[in-house]
């Protein structure tokens, strides 16, 4: 495997990762997934897991844009 596959593959799963994270998150309006949303963070609880959730959203879409970055880079060198 070359190191622009590797690279192509790992920004593939970030991104799903991101996708994911986004979506548990508590949502800022009432709506029909809040009861849903209050089950699983019962042990969290809402206001520390949001803060973490978000924090991890920023470090993954930081970590995104540079691999997009050197992703670019390697396939300038390669082609």
């Amino acid at each position: 495997m070359s190191l622009v596959t590797v690279f192509g593959l790992f920004i593939i799963i970030m991104c799903i990762f991101l996708i994911l994270i986004i979506l548990v998150q508590n949502p800022k309006k009432d709506s029909i997934s809040q009861s849903f949303l209050e089950k699983n963070f019962k042990f969290f609880g809402i206001k520390r897991t949001n803060s973490f959730l978000e924090k991890i959203t920023w470090s993954l879409s930081i970590i995104i844009f540079s691999l997009v970055l050197l992703f670019n880079f390697f396939l300038k060198l390669k082609y």
